[in-house]
């Protein structure tokens, strides 16, 4: 399986390093070739760098750009049919509101720009320093959430999740990303503004 990450961002490069660690093959792309061939030179593992463009020949794409970008960047990716897009952004809108909700999500809204892919909400819950965590043999695993329609690349994002070493959570079908979104929000106003820290992560545990 091949992974294609759109953003060379604090996201996506914790992406990078996390699943070129776990053994799977990744390209890293960005609007300015250089600096991301810079970036992907300093991760160890079978990582590859390139235009956005690039990104469509993946198996697995990772869209880890601003949500306002996030059209532009798909359309960039060139074909997506078929590939599983994971849509990781949160639409936040001025003073770290919801731009988009609750009646439709930036991954729904991302979904009709790509109608031939399949979207897989995912990681918008997470923060980058969460991805640089070492987590040893004791660690509860982080949690991610995750929302989908289609099983196949469901299962293909769970089977990464748990590649990575975090807990994958089923969160239902896509429009669930209409839930997910705010709880990325949430997650943003705990660790920033509320002085939690940028390692905080939401976490559904049984009693």
């Amino acid at each position: 399986m091949t992974i294609a990450i759109i953003g060379s961002g604090r996201m996506g490069q914790g992406l990078a390093k996390r699943l070129a660690a776990a053994g799977e093959t990744v390209t890293l792309t960005g609007r300015d070739p250089d600096k991301v061939a810079a970036l992907a030179a300093d991760i160890p593992g079978t990582i590859g760098a390139g235009p956005i463009a690039d990104a469509g020949s993946a198996d697995v794409v990772f869209l880890a750009v601003p949500y306002a970008q996030a059209t532009e960047a798909v359309a960039q990716a060139g074909s997506l049919t078929g590939k599983v897009l994971v849509d990781i952004t949160n639409p936040i809108g001025p003073d770290f509101t919801l731009a988009v909700g609750m009646t439709t999500s930036g991954a729904e809204e991302i979904q009709k720009s790509a109608p031939q892919a399949r979207v897989v909400k995912a990681f918008n819950t997470i923060f980058s320093d969460v991805l640089a965590v070492q987590l040893s043999e004791p660690d509860v695993p982080p949690q991610v959430l995750y929302a989908g329609d289609h099983e196949f690349a469901n299962q293909k994002v769970d089977a990464l999740i748990s590649a990575i070493g975090f807990a994958p959570l089923f969160a239902g079908p896509l429009r669930n990303a209409r839930l997910l979104e705010p709880i990325g929000l949430m997650t943003i106003q705990l660790g920033m503004a509320l002085g939690h820290g940028r390692r905080i992560v939401p976490r559904f545990v049984e009693y």
